[in-house]
């Protein structure tokens, strides 16, 4: 299930900022020989310190906003947020999006492009990105 309500056992002491943790590893996909494309393998974690939230992960291509519906991406609930893997192709957004009981909504935004993945918005949310290098990436020869 890719949207989930969650009543954690947490207390209103801890922070109230949700944390996307983003390691991820961009690998080269060769489709010929004039083009190449990046597929984005990223695993995600998401702490929502909050006593009922409402989280939802979903991917959506450029230029797809009003075009075409986001895919949902299925997460597994831990005690304190959410686990995921998701991959994204060149250009594709991975959209995160939590609502507190309190109706308090937060979300972050990460667009995949040149063999990067940088946050592109982000609604009260701390975000940490690490890329994990690839053999692929750094080759120079073909195999």
């Amino acid at each position: 299930m890719s949207s989930s309500t969650y009543n954690s056992s947490l207390t209103k002491g801890s922070s109230s900022i949700p944390i996307v943790n983003l390691s991820y590893e961009c690998v080269l996909r060769e489709r010929g020989r004039e083009s190449a494309s990046y597929l984005y393998e990223i695993a995600c974690s998401i702490t929502y310190p909050m006593a009922t939230a409402y989280l939802s992960v979903r991917v959506t291509g450029q230029n797809t906003y009003r075009n075409a519906a986001a895919r949902e991406v299925p997460f597994t609930r831990h005690e304190a947020g959410g686990t995921t893997y998701v991959e994204l192709l060149e250009a594709e957004r991975l959209e995160v999006r939590i609502v507190d009981r309190e109706g308090a909504y937060f979300k972050a935004i990460y667009f995949a492009h040149g063999q990067e993945l940088i946050e592109q918005n982000s609604r009260q949310v701390v975000s940490t990105i690490h890329r994990i290098e690839s053999e692929s990436v750094n080759e120079t020869g073909g195999k």
